[in-house]
């Protein structure tokens, strides 16, 4: 059998063969992941549902049709009707001095750009997007490659003017995402100009679904991280291997499949420091955690389920 030698190129291709592996392994930080993505969008039309109807009952639709219609005699001077996504709530509660306060929440249904990342992130891969590039790279001293691929995720979704790549002429995917959720309010466009009160019951509901939006950012990062604690092992001894063999090892050490055919013909390198089966080890998951986080997590979704149903 011919000895195939590494060079830098030849790394690089088995590296992304390594890292193609671990983002499709069904690893637990991937199921959290899907389980965040789907546990949003089971109840994000039951929470906008629950919303409009706090809005309506605030701000009855007779009293939104009279403003229309004083907008449409005096312009400008018959007042002021906002399509908005944002939601402002509060409910009274007791701080820890004993005193009555002011709980309050925002609800945004907008697609933020970190969330539409993690929500979206088989299809920007699929369109040869890094959805992981705020998290390679915002570490307080930004290089080019983060803002090339932030301008790339911008253009993507339309936060800039350019084409947002949703085949559609005159709408992005942004422009559909938000427009989805919006619910006709008086007054200006701030969201935070608009406190809608509720009692304690529905607020803990609303923030039960804002937590379940930003688990969606929260596991994508730690799926991240996952796929990064076990590429940075690998990086490090694939500089180190000699051989393609070498590597192939190691590939059959995790269970993975790699084929020389992934390679062309070249040269090179460095001696091997790493071997195969200890890191092999080193890269196992060890998925025996405690459960109580998730245990917490069922019971509140049953709530929440059991309140909005």
């Amino acid at each position: 059998m011919t000895t195939i030698k590494l060079n830098a190129e030849k790394r690089i291709q088995i590296g992304n063969q390594f890292e193609a592996f671990y983002r499709n392994k069904d690893s637990k930080a991937k199921k959290e992941w899907l389980n965040a993505i789907s546990n949003f969008d089971e109840h994000k039309d039951k929470i906008h549902n629950l919303c409009h109807q706090i809005v309506r009952k605030h701000q009855p639709q007779d009293d939104v049709d009279t403003i229309k219609r004083m907008i449409s005699k005096y312009g400008s001077n018959g007042g002021d009707i906002y399509n908005d996504k944002c939601f402002n709530f509060q409910t009274p509660t007791i701080n820890d001095e004993g005193e009555a306060d002011t709980k309050s929440i925002n609800i945004d249904f907008g697609l933020t750009r970190d969330f539409a990342c993690s929500y979206y992130d088989k299809e920007l891969r699929a369109n040869g997007k890094d959805p992981d590039y705020s998290n390679k790279w915002d570490n307080g001293k930004r290089n080019p490659s983060y803002y090339q691929a932030e301008t790339e995720i911008e253009k993507y979704f339309g936060y800039r003017s350019e084409s947002s790549g949703s085949g559609k002429e005159n709408s992005t995917i942004k422009d559909d995402w938000d427009n989805g959720y919006k619910i006709e309010v008086i007054g200006s466009s701030y969201c935070g100009e608009r406190q809608f009160k509720v009692d304690n019951e529905t607020f803990e509901i609303l923030n039960q679904f804002q937590i379940m939006q930003e688990k969606v950012v929260d596991t994508h990062k730690r799926l991240y991280d996952y796929i990064e604690s076990k590429m940075s092992h690998i990086r490090q001894a694939l500089k180190n291997y000699r051989t393609f063999e070498q590597a192939k090892e190691l590939a059959d050490e995790v269970g993975m499949v790699l084929n020389d055919t992934i390679l062309e013909t070249g040269s090179s390198m460095a001696l091997s420091i790493y071997n195969p089966k200890a890191l092999a080890s080193l890269l196992a998951d060890n998925d025996e955690e405690d459960n109580k986080a998730d245990i917490i997590a069922q019971f509140k979704k049953g709530k929440l389920n059991q309140a909005i149903n």
